[in-house]
């Protein structure tokens, strides 16, 4: 033992520790001098060293000594062996047998763990497998090992190894997150596994398009497509709406790899959420399939509302309604009277007469599903138009047109609709004759579904700032003509007579995906005039007329559920939050609750989702986390009704190119002062010589205190035992 082995830790002050000292000696020196006159000085030199001896020990426990011992341990370095197991690792793997992971798992595994055993001699072996996260492996899951998940990300893996390893073995083909970050202080050993040479595919690598186009307008999308292996190749890019086929163009491959960029334009006719896909046809020897489509959601808005309107004669309503329409910038109207029949005689030939002929055949064969919405306008249609043509306006309204008829003298064509496909869509029921009364006036009121329904349920900044909305209406200025109508019990009735039979006025009903408007009055023009005479303004025509259109239209802003989709759709379990409104009333202007909302997933079956207010009145915050990619279905059930809707959760591009990248492997090997590894080099080896450099030693420092060895209580003890022996065999106790 040396001396600079011993510490002291004094649990006094040093000054105090000596004055005590001092204090002691003074004492054993006047004893001696009075014990040395009966002893003499042997003896009471004896005992004073004794009880010297003794108090010394005592006061020496203050400085609280101890000894340091010192030892040196070398300790096996730590290695790291991660595992990629991402979706390109179940990709086929060298000479096509097995896996890629079967191939990295092979390496490990091969001679019944040889390897692992080996190197577990020479280090201590950590497993880990790199895909959505890194996680420890035990030993026994190495093989049954599967590959999927999304990339690993490598960078965030070393950030959580650093420290705790001395180096890390990566068996990948590459396929991972990396960005090269400057020195890690922990070398990455790379094995490569999977065949470059060897890998043929082609993908769609990326696609640029619009997350809004208007409907009539050309819409170009453009998609990067990657090949390799198909050097030379020449092969479609089809753009599809379901199964309907939008357009499609041809890209040649020149070189493996190869890459190159086509525009698809192509315009959409049809408004609401679309759900296209771009696609190339699969090889023969493509090694994924699954990269060959990609799926995208595009919303058609209407540029302008279209509408088409035919007037019998140039009435006070055409003109009054005609007006509104040019003057409203959102709406595109194409509008024609009817000046002469075909039955009157005109003696002036065809060419000189002034006025164009009606394009009966081309609007309503052609044409026709170009347009949002179709009005007659007290026409007797049945001089223009033949039966056919009925047959067409309903299947305008089924596919989801609007068809709104205004009333006069032949509103119902003289019985002529009867048994006609006219007939078939109208919220009415046909008597085979026109019912039409001029006079005595009659005012006009609400009903109780006029109440609540959009068109008719008006706010009170819409009412001149009156809350009874019954009072607005009874206001307007009596009508002077009507048209009697019978309605059929699917019929909703808006607005109807203050007389005594409250005859049905304003009227709506559907027919398929269609909205049909019947109003049994040509004098409407009048709650413009009549208004405007009472100094209280043309608002209420003018907004009851947008309402009518709009919601023939189908504008979501009527709709009493609306739903609002999120900007930007989140990937794979992502949640995804969707915005719902309900603004349903019920007849006393209450609002209506009871909002559900359900969730299925691509292949029909329902899904956990969740549902929760959002503070402001009628509205919830709607949301689910999709576990895989495909168009789910939501819909949203109130107390009147329910509301469908639809989303589209697109599959990452994002790790389609499955592509072998062991250039990659490099970079992360050079970066990190690893090395990248061929197939040929002895893999223990190579890492014994790496973890070899690693010097990790550490010292372990024992500190004894003195004050704990029994050794030297025993010898206090003693030196007290005999001080007090001698001093009363001497006589002095």
């Amino acid at each position: 033992m040396r001396l600079d082995q011993i510490t002291i830790i004094p649990i006094f002050p040093l000054w105090l520790i000596g004055l005590l000292f001092a204090l002691g000696v003074a004492a054993v020196v006047i004893q001696y001098r009075l014990i040395r006159k009966k002893l003499g000085n042997l003896r009471a030199a004896g005992l004073s060293l004794l009880r010297l001896l003794a108090l010394s020990l005592l006061i020496s426990f203050a400085l609280n000594p101890s000894i340091i011992t010192k030892e040196e341990h070398k300790v096996p370095p730590a290695v790291a062996v991660i595992l990629d197991t991402s979706k390109s690792m179940g990709l086929p793997g060298t000479g096509g047998k097995g896996s890629r992971l079967d191939e990295a798992k092979a390496h490990l595994l091969d001679q019944q763990g040889a390897f692992l055993k080996s190197l577990s001699e020479q280090c201590e072996v950590k497993l880990y497998a790199l895909g959505d996260s890194l996680r420890v492996l035990e030993a026994g899951e190495l093989a049954s090992l599967k590959a999927g998940g999304k990339r690993g990300d490598l960078i965030e893996a070393l950030k959580e190894l650093k420290g705790k390893n001395a180096l890390v073995l990566l068996l990948s083909d590459g396929d991972m997150k990396w960005e090269d970050v400057g020195s890690t202080d922990l070398p990455v050993i790379a094995l490569p596994v999977g065949d470059p040479g060897g890998y043929r595919d082609i993908l769609i690598k990326a696609v640029k398009a619009p997350a809004i186009a208007f409907r009539g307008r050309e819409v170009v999308i453009d998609v990067t497509v990657k090949g390799y292996g198909y050097a030379g190749l020449t092969l479609p890019v089809l753009l599809k709406d379901g199964s309907k086929l939008l357009t499609a163009r041809s890209v040649r491959l020149d070189g493996s790899p190869s890459e190159t960029t086509v525009s698809l334009p192509f315009t959409m006719e049809e408004i609401g959420q679309r759900h296209l896909s771009v696609s190339i046809p699969s090889q023969v020897g493509e090694s994924l399939a699954t990269n060959n489509t990609v799926d995208l959601s595009l919303k058609i808005m209407k540029d302008k509302i279209r509408i088409l309107m035919v007037s019998g004669s140039p009435s006070m309503s055409y003109r009054f309604m005609r007006a509104a329409l040019k003057n409203d910038p959102s709406i595109d109207l194409l509008s024609f009277v009817i000046l002469r029949t075909p039955s009157d005689i005109i003696n002036v030939p065809l060419q000189e007469q002034s006025l164009i002929p009606f394009p009966v055949e081309t609007l309503f064969t052609k044409e026709l599903r170009t347009f949002d919405l179709l009005i007659f306008d007290n026409l007797a249609s049945h001089l223009y138009l033949n039966p056919n043509y009925y047959d067409s306006i309903r299947d305008f309204v089924r596919g989801g047109g609007g068809f709104a008829m205004i009333g006069g003298p032949h509103l119902l064509d003289q019985g002529k609709y009867v048994g006609t496909s006219i007939g078939e869509i109208l919220p009415i029921r046909l008597t085979g004759k026109d019912d039409y009364r001029r006079n005595p006036p009659s005012g006009v009121k609400l009903s109780r579904a006029g109440r609540v329904h959009p068109i008719t349920r008006f706010s009170s900044a819409e009412t001149g700032g009156k809350e009874d909305r019954l009072g607005f209406w009874r206001e307007m200025p009596d009508l002077d003509g009507m048209n009697l109508l019978t309605l059929k019990s699917s019929a909703t009735v808006l607005l109807e007579g203050t007389d005594g039979d409250a005859a049905p006025i304003l009227t709506v009903g559907g027919y398929g995906k269609g909205r049909v408007l019947v109003l049994a009055t040509d004098y409407s023009w009048k709650w413009y005039m009549g208004m405007v005479a009472k100094e209280k303004g043309n608002s209420a025509y003018l907004r009851l007329l947008e309402r009518m259109i709009r919601w023939l239209t189908k504008d979501p802003s009527l709709d009493p559920v609306q739903i609002t989709l999120p900007e930007r759709i989140g990937g794979i379990r992502e949640e995804i939050e969707i915005r719902i409104k309900s603004t349903e009333e019920d007849v006393s202007g209450t609002a209506k609750g009871g909002v559900s909302i359900s969730v299925f997933t691509p292949d029909g079956t329902k899904m956990g989702s969740r549902l929760k207010p959002t503070g402001q009145p009628g509205e919830y915050l709607g949301s689910f986390v999709p576990e895989k990619a495909g168009i789910y279905r939501l819909r949203i059930e109130t107390q009147t009704g329910f509301l469908e809707e639809s989303i589209l959760v697109p599959g990452a591009l994002e790790g389609q190119d499955a592509m072998p990248d062991h250039n990659r492997l490099r970079t992360v090997s050079a970066s990190t002062g690893g090395k990248f590894l061929s197939r040929n080099d002895d893999l223990l080896k190579e890492v014994g010589n790496y973890a070899g450099k690693v010097n990790n030693r550490f010292l372990e420092e024992k500190r004894f205190s003195v004050w704990n060895s029994l050794s030297l209580l025993i010898l206090i003890i003693a030196c007290l035992s005999v001080e007090w022996y001698y001093r009363r065999r001497w006589g002095l106790v």
